[in-house]
């Protein structure tokens, strides 16, 4: 309790574009910190405390999509997004199924720009993309050179992924410390690739959330474990971090916290590729199935060294 007041009223004397949340989940899950959420429908999706696989140390979380399609999505996450305009996420990751020709969704944050809609971090046609709800556009163009210019996942080994979100309209990221070429726009950077995703669009998040969210029935389970959210980059390497003291109710150990049963099938719209508009007022979703392509395989992105020497308060919100 110290430890943590100290903390506290450090933080009260700094700047809140400083970083935001760090957690390894070693105390537990804070659902005070890391709530659930599924603001249209939940049928049977669960997010649990794992002690029998981590990144590092002896916890992850655990998210396992439900089997009904869109409706099966669950997902974690905060509003403890760095104020300004300029935000930086890192995650390790553990998928169990490989990034499909379907689309899927691992990754969702509203983003007042967009009329309370998502951008997402998403995947489909075998690798990772970003897609806005308000217009399905995606960065990269899902294109074969398109689809060359990202990467998938692989399964069953933990992976880092990091991006920074600007007030400007930049996008960079990086998977194991490398430069997505496919997933980076903005001033400065040349994406051949990035067509139908346009240069008017400033992401203004206000929230992120990490979990598991299928538009085409694809069932997948993913741990999250020594997740960042900061206004610098930290870079892949865990050195100690501190996680989040649980100050919640005892749900906060692992158990899934009940849902309400309530909830609206989605109506199947035809698209040219897979979309959802939510609205948790309504509670009414669209979806509809992506269209399966034939790709060709994918290629390697350069190398690039991560960023070193960045300060990172860490505040248990």
């Amino acid at each position: 309790m110290l430890v943590q007041t100290s903390l506290l009223a450090l933080a009260a004397l700094l700047p809140s574009t400083l970083a935001q949340i760090s957690d390894g989940f070693e105390n537990g899950w804070n659902n005070n910190t890391w709530p659930i959420y599924a603001p249209d429908c939940n049928q049977g999706g669960t997010i649990v405390l794992d002690s029998t696989i981590a990144h590092t140390g002896k916890n992850s979380l655990k998210v396992t999509g439900g089997s009904s399609g869109y409706c099966g999505h669950i997902f974690f996450g905060t509003t403890a997004v760095p104020a300004g305009g300029n935000v930086f996420v890192r995650a390790w990751m553990r998928h169990t199924l490989p990034v499909g020709s379907n689309h899927v969704t691992f990754l969702t944050m509203p983003d007042s720009g967009l009329a309370g809609k998502h951008l997402r971090l998403s995947g489909q046609e075998g690798i990772f993309e970003y897609n806005r709800e308000s217009d399905d556009a995606t960065l990269p163009d899902l294109s074969p050179p398109g689809v060359n210019s990202s990467v998938g996942f692989p399964t069953s080994t933990w992976e880092c992924l990091e991006y920074n979100l600007k007030s400007d309209g930049t996008i960079e990221t990086w998977f194991n410390g490398n430069v997505v070429t496919g997933l980076t726009v903005g001033a400065g950077f040349t994406n051949a690739n990035s067509n139908g995703w346009g240069t008017a669009y400033k992401p203004a998040i206000t929230g992120v959330y990490f979990g598991w969210e299928s538009y085409a029935g694809s069932v997948d389970t993913v741990w999250y474990d020594d997740i960042v959210i900061a206004s610098s980059r930290v870079g892949c390497a865990v050195s100690g971090a501190p996680s989040a003291t649980p100050v919640g109710p005892a749900t906060s150990t692992g158990t899934p916290i009940p849902i309400s049963t309530s909830t609206v099938q989605p109506t199947t719209v035809t698209t040219t590729s897979s979309s959802s508009v939510r609205t948790s007022t309504t509670m009414v979703t669209s979806t509809a199935k992506p269209t399966s392509t034939t790709t060709s395989s994918k290629v390697s992105v350069p190398a690039t060294s991560a960023t070193s020497g960045c300060q990172v308060v860490y505040v248990d919100v």
